[in-house]
């Protein structure tokens, strides 16, 4: 059974998968501090340990969160990514977010410690 280091939450949202000039309309499914999970109505053709730009329109906070992630897992429309690298403005509107709809704030406190342990790319 596999343990995840950071819950993941359950959030719908619009935005945009870029990889390598094609650009895909995404929902995402579900977060968390370290990735996300994202759908389509169309295929995303993105290899595996390819890297992309993931742009979600964040509706409460007026703003798009834009992060660089590399696919993770990949399948006809559902694609796993995980954040590679997130920008100090990325970070804090992510931590918004997660902060609002999270059930378990205190959990959300010590991955938001933890991670600032720690680079960014190392689970």
């Amino acid at each position: 059974m596999q343990h995840r280091r950071y819950q993941r939450v359950k959030f719908a949202a619009p935005g945009e998968l870029q990889h390598q000039g094609v650009r895909y309309r995404i929902r995402l499914e579900n977060i968390s501090m370290r990735g996300a999970l994202i759908s389509s109505n169309e295929c995303i053709m993105i290899p595996e340990n390819d890297c992309a730009t993931l742009a979600i329109e964040l509706e409460n906070e007026d703003a798009v969160l834009t992060v660089e992630v590399r696919v993770v897992h990949s399948f006809f429309s559902m694609v796993g990514v995980e954040f590679v690298q997130v920008g100090e403005l990325a970070e804090q509107l992510l931590f918004r977010l997660l902060t609002r709809i999270t059930s378990e704030p205190e959990r959300l406190e010590q991955e938001w410690q933890n991670l600032h342990e720690q680079p960014v790319g190392h689970p």
